[in-house]
């Protein structure tokens, strides 16, 4: 398949679709560090690991909105 044989419309359908996968993921990562902060003993592999999720979020997203708008212009 190639580039052609997407549209426009699909496109930034499929990019809307990415940044709320991610979005999703940023929550459940921030739900992982409310239910680890609840236990005796948090695991600390598991917030590590939510907290690394959290902090690239943003820049996902904010790369992901770049290509959007680039393609929205074209």
């Amino acid at each position: 398949m190639s580039d052609k044989d997407i549209t426009k419309e699909q496109k930034l359908s499929l990019i809307s679709s990415r940044i709320r996968a991610i979005k999703v993921d940023k929550f459940n990562a921030e739900l992982n560090i409310i239910e680890q902060n609840a236990l005796e003993v948090p695991i600390a592999e598991i917030v590590a690991s939510s907290n690394k999720i959290i902090d690239s979020a943003d820049d996902q997203i904010a790369a992901l909105e770049a290509h959007y708008t680039s393609i929205n212009a074209g």
